[in-house]
């Protein structure tokens, strides 16, 4: 990064580190679930700039606040960042699943509202009105090509399947585009992370289930660190020795520790917890940077998983699941 950029950061950063201490630590999230009532639960939040800290009129209600406070931080990062653009890549997740969702609702004659997500770079409204009127203009080529050959195929063979697979690996190709144009390693390696965990965890769920190699080479993302022959050639082998072949690339203990729960157990928690845990830390290395994108980037992401961590003890107290359990599938913290 250049010293021009640097400086241009400046006032974005200090603006991050001073938020920095609203995140919650690993002590606080016990704090949060050994409250033991949602009230008392949102009380504590409110300290944390999760709303008033007032109870709520209706316990299941907490999934305003998370909602709340993530979107005040989606606003304050793009309100103080030089380039809107090198953090854009971040929301495309949240456009895709709406893109989804449009699609097969149509086809499937469904309601698409109840499902759909407000936290992307378009608003659901706007992206809904777009997919219905099949007017593409706006969106990005990744996004409009998938759309158009998603609802072709889906013409042909009504598989509903076919076009999250389609969706899903535009979405990939429109954030490594996106991460290369900011040509910031921390950004570009953060999406070949992503891209690995998520080959990863179907790698080892389609194993699970049974299904053929040919359907893994039919969604595997490409753009990732790991090869799509590394996982093709190691179709039959066990999980320790998948364990030891994937070292290198930092999966070792989600095929020792994750896919061996699944395959023993069939817990998924396990698996998820450990790619969760694999992605902080790698973000973890941005709060070290002084100045540029990588704090804020961290912070967005830090954030993200606060909100998952909270709706996890929160909807645990309304199920009445054990604190130790829910303490089991906690992420690890930023903080």
């Amino acid at each position: 990064m250049t010293k021009k950029k640097e400086d241009s950061y400046a006032f974005p950063c200090a603006v991050i580190k001073a938020n920095e201490r609203t995140l919650l630590t690993g002590s606080d999230l016990e704090r949060v679930m050994e409250s033991g009532k949602i009230s008392q639960a949102v009380t504590i939040l409110g300290e944390f700039g999760y709303g008033d800290g007032k109870e709520l009129a209706n316990p299941r209600d907490f999934e305003k606040v998370l909602r709340a406070e993530l979107d005040r931080v989606y606003k304050l990062v793009f309100s103080i960042v030089p380039d809107k653009e090198e953090i854009e890549l971040f929301l495309l997740p949240s456009d895709y699943h709406n893109a989804k969702v449009l699609l097969k609702s149509e086809f499937l004659g469904i309601d698409p509202t109840p499902l759909l997500v407000d936290t992307g770079l378009m608003s659901a409204e706007k992206l809904t009105q777009l997919v219905r009127d099949r007017n593409y203009v706006f969106l990005s080529s990744e996004m409009k090509d998938a759309l158009t050959e998603a609802a072709e195929i889906f013409s042909k063979g009504r598989d509903p399947q076919e076009i999250d697979i389609i969706l899903d690996k535009a979405c990939y190709r429109d954030m490594q585009r996106r991460a290369a144009l900011t040509e910031n390693d921390f950004i570009i390696g953060y999406v070949k992370l992503l891209i690995d965990i998520l080959n990863v965890n179907t790698f080892i769920r389609l194993r699970e289930i049974g299904k053929p190699l040919d359907f893994f080479r039919k969604v595997f993302l490409t753009g990732g660190n790991i090869d799509e022959r590394v996982l093709t050639a190691s179709y039959e082998e066990g999980y320790q020795q998948l364990a030891d072949k994937l070292a290198p690339f930092g999966f070792r203990e989600v095929f020792a520790v994750g896919a061996t729960a699944l395959q023993k157990e069939g817990r998924y928690t396990v698996l998820e917890k450990l790619c969760d845990d694999m992605r902080m830390k790698y973000v973890k290395d941005a709060r070290y940077v002084s100045f540029g994108i990588e704090p804020v980037c961290g912070f967005l992401i830090a954030k993200e998983s606060e909100v998952k961590n909270l709706r996890m003890i929160l909807t645990g107290m309304l199920a009445g699941t054990a604190e130790e359990v829910t303490k089991e599938r906690l992420r690890e913290a930023y903080v």
